[in-house]
């Protein structure tokens, strides 16, 4: 495949970070569509050679944007079906930031018969889920995986060490969703904010505990055979035990627009942020107990405004178009991110600029 010709469906902060990113490179055109002319207007703002089309409504596909390529769906989980919808029409390959949805899959698996299909192409799930295959090596079993992602401020000044880096909502969820993971060998649920533990990293003292949504599909890891598997978030310490005060002792985990409502208005946006991956992998090695552990620290370019979460996610993104581009998937298939070698995505220059040395 010489030439990408890719439609992205979603003018968001994602949409236009991977827009932005992909304009680093000169052999991929890009077209970025959106129904609301506000989105249009601030990506516009950016000054970025890209086709910007509105998406009237009714209208499926605009004209300009046909026979493209690649479709990604960049737009909220509820959109990505009528995205994906898209792609099976026009036999393009596709790419959701979101995990495949069940009502998604059968469409999806039928595309995959003759396009590839990269989905849930963010950090977490997403990045962690092959940096996480970078530790298991082949003939030796893993008995203990903690992942351990956390999207924080530089510089924290407020109690909570937190501020408005990501999506609040999503935060939300995360804080009060039960966890999903492996134990004994077995798919389990955590509670959340449960499994405190202290890390230390470069010198700085950070605190992690149990979320949820980190990890979209076990199956990976049942059939690595790694006996136990856990996701957590890394925070400042002392933030655990602020956001249990609100959930619990304030009882704001049942009044989530309050909470909302609360951290929207009290928490800074945050401009210096960075996103830090620390991964553990405890197995035995010659009856002896071995532990390897990796880690891993992003900021965003200095010349975008993205943050580093987003700017990751489409760094991420940008990366398997890259390999997609130069035919490293076949044809074809649903990938998984753990069969793609983590060393391989880490080198690409997309991901590479934003990984501090």
């Amino acid at each position: 495949m010489d030439r990408l010709k890719i439609a992205i469906f979603g003018a968001g902060k994602v949409g236009s970070a991977l827009a932005a990113t992909l304009c680093l490179t000169s052999d991929i055109d890009v077209t970025i569509i959106d129904p609301s002319e506000e989105a249009l207007d601030a990506f516009a703002s950016l000054g970025l050679p890209v086709k910007a089309l509105r998406q009237r409504q009714n209208e499926k596909m605009p004209a300009e944007a046909r026979g493209s390529d690649l479709i990604v769906a960049a737009a909220p989980d509820w959109a990505s079906s009528g995205i994906a919808e898209l792609a099976g029409a026009s036999n393009a390959h596709f790419l959701d930031f979101s995990p495949v949805r069940p009502e998604n899959l059968s469409l999806l698996q039928q595309l995959a018969k003759s396009r590839v299909v990269l989905s849930g192409t963010g950090v977490a799930p997403g990045l962690v889920d092959n940096i996480a295959s970078g530790l298991m090596e082949p003939g030796r079993t893993i008995s203990d995986l903690t992942i351990r992602v956390g999207s924080l401020p530089r510089y924290p000044t407020n109690r909570l060490g937190y501020g408005q880096i990501w999506d609040i909502d999503a935060m939300i969820e995360e804080y009060t969703r039960a966890c999903e993971a492996v134990q004994e060998g077995k798919a389990v649920f955590l509670k959340p904010l449960e499994h405190l533990e202290k890390v230390i990293l470069d010198g700085t003292t950070y605190e992690c505990f149990t979320t949820a949504r980190g990890l979209s599909d076990l199956a990976p890891y049942l059939e690595a055979g790694v006996r136990n598997v856990t996701f957590k978030t890394l925070r400042y310490p002392g933030h655990l035990d602020y956001m249990r005060f609100l959930l619990d002792d304030l009882g704001l985990k049942t009044r989530r627009d309050m909470l909302r409502s609360l951290l929207m208005n009290g928490l800074p946006v945050i401009d210096e942020d960075e996103l830090l991956l620390f991964l553990t992998a405890r197995s035995t090695l010659r009856n002896r107990p071995a532990e390897r552990s990796l880690s891993l620290r992003f900021r965003s370019d200095r010349h975008q405004p993205f943050n580093a979460m987003t700017s990751v996610a489409a760094a991420y993104a940008a990366s398997l178009i890259d390999l997609l581009r130069k035919g490293t998937f076949g044809p074809s298939g649903m990938v998984a991110h753990n069969r793609i070698e983590s060393e391989q995505l880490l080198e690409n220059p997309f991901l590479k600029r934003l990984l501090v040395a």
